[in-house]
């Protein structure tokens, strides 16, 4: 079974798509600064929930894949699979948490995924049966012999989580993929090794760490931080990674510098490939300024210089 919808390709040229995504970037807010220090948050904000904010996003993404030519649409393929193992693994957590038909209706509706996925979500079987079924029909998931099912009813939800995380994550990097997308996720996998990292030095968990094959940053080297719980080496390694001191490390303040880390490369990425490095960095300041107005509508009531410190830009 196929992970993402079937998309006939209408023959757009690419530079169709180039420019309408140079018309569209324009309605994207950039000066971050003005937002946080005018008098009123809120009259930046997408009116409603952050439910909203996020389906704004996911329309977008959806429209930009519709829009992509088959050339476009492989390049992207690996991306689109990473934003949408969020939509899938967010109706799993609602099934866990026996959230109602509606609330998985709602997350699906702009998603990309197949409609075959779509309707194993929207069934009433347990979260066992569910990935029981995905484990055997999604071929990175199956290919990957997970073994979910059993993996969930030994280590949980969070386990069943890593195992799909890292089915991907296996198979985007032995895709032929473009060597943009390629540079994206070794730095995705590194941050996401580093932040798993943190958890463990910060939380002191007798479980195993999940590190993700694929980036930069030696397996080798994270263990010898976690098992020495050398947090100076932790900020070191986030320093190497970004450039940025992270004086206090807390899980989102490492994300944050993270995240601004590739923010920069990505706009430098879009220099050297003006067409797959444009889509890329429209893509990801979707991404970045629906986690922001998330940021704003959660914290609307801290001090903004606080707020600001959390703002990827």
């Amino acid at each position: 079974m196929e992970f993402l919808q079937e998309i006939d390709d209408r023959g757009y040229p690419t530079e169709y798509l180039l420019a309408r995504i140079h018309g569209r970037r324009l309605s994207l807010m950039s000066n971050w600064d003005m937002v946080m220090s005018g008098p009123d948050i809120n009259e930046f904000m997408t009116p409603g929930t952050t439910n909203s904010i996020r389906e704004r996003y996911l329309k977008e993404s959806a429209w930009i894949y519709h829009q992509m030519n088959n050339r476009l649409r492989n390049v992207f393929r690996p991306y689109v699979m990473y934003l949408e193992l969020n939509t899938l693994l967010t109706c799993l957590r609602y099934k866990a948490g026996k959230g109602n038909s509606a609330e998985t209706e709602r997350i699906l509706y702009f998603s990309l995924l197949s409609k075959g996925i779509k309707d194993i979500l929207k069934t009433d079987a347990d979260i066992p049966t569910v990935l029981n079924t995905l484990g055997k029909k999604v071929s990175f998931i199956h290919d990957h012999e997970s073994g979910l099912e059993q993996v969930f009813l030994k280590d949980g939800f969070k386990g069943a989580e890593q195992k799909i995380a890292d089915a991907l994550f296996d198979y985007i990097f032995n895709m032929d993929t473009h060597p943009l997308i390629k540079r994206f996720f070794v730095f995705i996998a590194d941050a996401r090794n580093i932040i798993t990292l943190h958890k463990h030095l910060r939380w002191d968990t007798t479980s195993a760490p999940f590190f993700i094959e694929g980036g930069h940053i030696k397996k080798t080297i994270l263990y010898k931080i976690l098992h020495s719980y050398n947090t100076e080496a932790l900020t070191a390694l986030v320093y190497k990674q970004t450039g940025l001191r992270v004086d206090r490390p807390d899980a989102a303040r490492v994300e944050n510098a993270l995240q601004r880390r590739l923010t920069g490369k990505i706009k430098k990425w879009e220099r050297e490939d003006p067409d797959v490095g444009l889509v890329l960095n429209y893509l990801w300041r979707c991404a970045m300024e629906a986690k922001n107005l998330s940021i704003i509508h959660y914290g609307h009531e801290l001090d903004r210089g606080i707020l600001k410190e959390e703002l990827v830009y």
